[in-house]
């Protein structure tokens, strides 16, 4: 078992519709009683504030990180710690609307029993994705207007309607997806073309959907690559209907590859986002690094999952 002392809890306030503070005395407590010597400390107004709390607590040599939070919050103690050259173990307390990476980690849906989890001190190494220079990613990156939903959404949408609201955003979003050309390049191969969206996945969960790639793992050092082509409103509606099923990779529509690196262009700009944060606009160059961070895990519950 690794010995990990230190641990600095960074937690979005503003995210599980409160849970946090009704929830954090219990699980500051069964951390403390499992070894931890536990510092809380909060996000602020400025932009990238955890990324910033997160990068100076692994300078300082804080042993464990745990991003109390959503998959934004998670997001952004990635970034902090990637950008160190000192990389604490990444932890997590599930109190967003998706959590899609604590999922894909094995953890409980109940913040204290992640805690309880955590206490185990049971870790493995990830795979991280890199963009451009400066920018990392631990679930998944996304191209195209489609991605604007995950952060369009607002924290009054989703402490009222929860996963819901994504949904609402997304079909209110449908009649503006329009194709678009890109050249993106991975590993030796070309794809020229219109587009509607593509995915590039680290884990099997984007957007509380564990079927979009079921295969997906998160320490293989490679990503999971979804290019959905040009197609009718009426095929769109088809393939969500195959994606319900799992089937939906071997449509002549979608194009799916196993590869390490994905370099996007075009005339017309197209938006990224990171975990569902906001990350710019093309061209971009995505990487990923092999088994590049340390995390907290349930591997004994991964084993067991059937995706």
């Amino acid at each position: 078992m690794n010995v990990f002392k230190t641990a600095m809890i960074i937690y979005n306030p503003a995210a599980g519709q409160n849970k946090f503070h009704k929830t954090m005395p219990e699980v500051e407590q069964l951390l403390n009683q499992a070894g931890y010597e536990v510092t809380l400390v909060s996000s602020t107004k400025d932009p990238k504030s955890i990324t910033k709390i997160a990068f100076q607590a692994s300078n300082e040599g804080w042993q464990a990180i745990i991003a109390a939070g959503g998959d934004g919050t998670v997001n952004e103690v990635v970034n902090g710690i990637m950008r160190s050259n000192k990389r604490p173990v990444l932890g997590i307390l599930p109190f967003g609307t998706t959590n899609d990476y604590a999922r894909a980690l094995g953890f409980h849906k109940d913040p204290i029993e992640a805690a309880r989890q955590i206490a185990e001190r049971k870790t493995m190494k990830v795979d991280i994705g890199k963009g451009n220079e400066d920018e990392y990613f631990i679930n998944n990156a996304a191209l195209g207007k489609i991605t604007e939903i995950t952060y369009a959404v607002s924290e009054r949408e989703k402490k009222r309607y929860g996963r819901l609201a994504y949904l609402f955003n997304g079909l209110k979003m449908l009649p503006q997806l329009k194709p678009v050309d890109v050249r993106m390049e991975f590993d030796g191969e070309t794809f020229e073309g219109p587009i509607l969206l593509s995915f590039i996945n680290n884990s099997h969960t984007v957007g509380g959907l564990e079927s979009l790639v079921r295969d997906a793992k998160i320490n293989d050092g490679y990503f999971d690559l979804l290019i959905l082509k040009k197609v009718s409103p009426a095929r769109l509606f088809s393939l969500f209907l195959l994606l319900k099923r799992g089937t939906h990779l071997q449509s002549e529509d979608v194009i799916y590859r196993r590869v390490k690196n994905v370099k996007v262009a075009g005339d017309t700009p197209l938006n990224f986002s990171y975990d569902g944060v906001y990350g710019g606009e093309t061209p971009y160059t995505v990487e990923c690094l092999h088994q590049a961070l340390e995390v907290f895990a349930d591997q004994d519950k991964l084993k067991s999952m059937s995706y």
